[in-house]
């Protein structure tokens, strides 16, 4: 298997999981799709505010595609699992990542290489998560899956600003764990000369 083919399924697979969740936890099968003009929106985003500061972060919470349930005879969402651009960079990025990972770990695995990565790669896919839940204010952020999961939503929502320190320490392990994985000897110093 190719790395580029690897991390494809991986990130397809990140998200029809996000999906199944999200309608496992619901009990419903979303009735739209949508694709959203992403680079308009983001446009508008930067033109409309003010401030560059209080754009950014508007614009990366733009969806570029969005799955989900909506609310019967209201023009509101229930839940939906969006595709964020920035968020799909960074799960391609571990993608990536874990797919090499794999390719290194098929002519031999070192146990502590594949927890690191496997940890690091899920940290970051969880911080990378972009669901929302009208209970949750409707907007995209991993701490909705927090909530779906049956974590009590004030204390799901106050964790939101963790997300980024989440993703850079699960980049960090993931990295680590493709280091170990390439050069054991000079982490862990088993080149007994």
């Amino acid at each position: 298997m190719t790395i580029l083919r690897g991390s494809a399924l991986l990130v397809l697979g990140y998200h029809l999981a996000l999906l199944t969740v999200a309608m496992v936890r619901f009990r419903q099968f979303p009735d739209y799709v949508r694709l959203h003009p992403w680079h308009d929106n983001v446009w508008s985003v930067f033109t409309g505010f003010p401030t560059l500061e209080s754009a950014i972060p508007v614009a990366l919470r733009e969806p570029w595609i969005e799955i989900g349930r909506s609310v019967p005879d209201l023009p509101m969402t229930e839940w939906s699992v969006q595709v964020l651009p920035p968020n799909l960079l960074v799960v391609s990025l571990v993608a990536s990542l874990l797919a090499l990972h794999w390719k290194l770990a098929r002519r031999g695995g070192h146990p502590a290489a594949a927890a690191l990565s496997a940890g690091g790669g899920m940290g970051t896919a969880l911080a990378a998560t972009s669901l929302t839940w009208i209970a949750c204010c409707s907007s995209p952020s991993w701490v909705v899956l927090l909530a779906m999961l049956g974590l009590w939503i004030p204390t799901a929502l106050s964790l939101d600003h963790l997300g980024p320190a989440i993703g850079a320490a699960g980049l960090l392990l993931t990295g680590l764990g493709l280091f170990l994985q390439r050069f054991p000897s000079r982490l862990l110093h088993l080149d007994h000369r």
